[in-house]
Parts: structure tokens; C-alpha cells; sequence
């Protein structure tokens, strides 16, 4: 993995998920001049600001906290299907601008080869603004990311991906809706739901999607979702997010 860098420098956009977490560390083995920053928004679960804080801290590279509320974007607000494609524009300029002031030659993300073969806009905001995903370009998939995670010492924790991501589409994204799918997945995840968790709301029902073995550890919590003002809950199997 040592020769796929084609930058000396570069702003790594961490998002405190495996992938970039892999990235991070072995852009630091090979010499790469580096930065990290993470965007703090309100699509950004709180407990991916603190790991990608932390992973920063572990490899020794200065990292940026980004501040930037994407509500304020009326198109975003309105929850179309290119949601993903208009946020990782907006996302990805701010990163863009970071380098620059910080002197680096690139910006660097975590998208792998495998990510190449799914429908995500966002891949195409990416190529858009110039941004350099060194796996997906070196033919590496999640398969390799995870088996050098593990030769890393890094917890290869299930991705998360956004909260607007539980959201259906075309149902406006507020703040509070948005921490309530946060608090509700913090429950889970507190009350030791492990592997890949998503809570989709929509108006006052919630679908908990887990793998099949956490289903039953989750529903011991349905009471206090429902104190968060979720009337009705149901629960199935993880499938891809919106």
C-alpha cells in the first residue's frame, strides 16, 4: 500500500470510520505530509467526531474539526434524492479550501474500489471537485482495507454513514429530527446493540434495522425510544441506506 499516494502532502477528510482510519495511517507510513479534518454538522453522528478525533491524535496528525451547517442549504433541507451529491459538494469545497490555506498539495478520501460498483452519488461529487481516493484508485477494496485495519491495531468498527441517510427522502431534514435519530441509535449502541445499526424514522413510527443477532438486545430498549417521541417501533434485518 506505500505506493499508492501520488501526493506528498494532502488533507485527509476523516470521517473516524475504518476506511479513512486505514488511510490516515498508511499515508503517515509512507512520509506523506499530513493534516486531517472532519465536518461537524448536524448530519454527523457524535460518536464518529470523537473517533476521528482520536485516531488524529493516535497517529500524531493535526486534525481540523470543520464546522458547517448544511440546513441552511434549502436544497439540502428539502431531502431530494441527490442529497448525497449536493452535501459531499458543499463538504468537499470546504475541504478543498482547508488545504489550500494549510499549504497541501491534495485532498485525500477513503472511497474504495468496492464503493466504485454501488449507486452512490456522492462518488460523483468527488470527481467533480478533484478530490484523490488513493484505494479506489490502486484497485483496493474492503476486504484489504479491513486485514491491514486489524495488522493496525484499528477497531474496524461498522460503517455509519449520515443521519440523513435514515431519513426518507423528501421529507424535510430539521435539527431535531435529525438528534433524535442520534439519541435513538446512542441508546442502541450504549445498550450493547454491536454491528452495523440503522434507525429510520418516519413521522412518528422508527424501523430499527440491525444485524440478526442484536435484534433481541435492541428491543429491550424500545421503551425509551418511544420517550423520545417515537410511537411505534418495528425491527428487520440491515439493508442499504437511502
Amino acid at each position: 500500500m506505500s505506493e499508492i499516494f501520488p501526493a506528498k502532502s494532502a488533507l485527509i477528510a476523516l470521517s473516524g470510520g475504518v476506511d479513512s482510519a486505514v488511510l490516515l495511517a498508511k499515508a503517515k507510513e509512507a512520509g506523506v505530509v499530513l493534516h486531517a479534518a472532519t465536518v461537524i454538522s448536524e448530519f454527523t453522528p457524535n460518536a464518529e467526531i470523537k473517533a476521528a478525533e482520536e485516531l488524529a491524535a493516535r497517529f500524531d496528525v493535526p486534525w481540523h474539526p470543520i464546522c458547517l451547517g448544511l440546513l441552511v442549504f434549502e436544497e439540502i433541507r428539502e431531502n431530494p434524492p441527490e442529497r448525497c451529491y449536493l452535501c459531499k459538494k458543499i463538504i468537499m469545497r470546504e475541504m478543498k479550501k482547508l488545504a489550500r490555506l494549510l499549504g497541501m498539495e491534495a485532498v485525500f478520501d477513503g472511497t474504495h474500489v468496492d464503493d466504485l460498483t454501488k449507486a452512490r452519488p456522492g462518488i460523483r461529487a468527488l470527481e467533480e471537485e478533484g478530490i484523490i481516493s488513493p484505494f479506489a484508485l490502486a484497485g483496493i477494496g474492503k476486504a484489504e482495507i479491513i486485514s491491514e485495519a486489524k495488522r493496525l491495531g484499528i477497531n474496524a468498527a461498522p460503517p455509519s454513514a449520515c443521519l440523513a441517510t435514515r431519513i426518507p427522502f423528501g421529507t424535510t431534514l430539521t435539527e431535531e429530527l435529525l438528534e433524535k435519530v442520534d439519541a435513538a441509535e446512542c441508546i442502541l449502541r450504549d445498550g450493547g446493540v454491536e454491528g452495523i445499526l440503522r434507525v429510520r424514522i418516519c413521522g412518528t413510527q422508527a424501523v430499527v434495522e440491525t444485524e440478526t443477532q442484536a435484534r433481541q438486545t435492541a428491543k429491550i430498549y424500545e421503551n425509551k425510544l418511544k420517550q423520545l417521541g417515537i410511537e411505534e417501533v418495528s425491527y428487520r434485518d440491515y439493508s442499504a441506506g437511502v
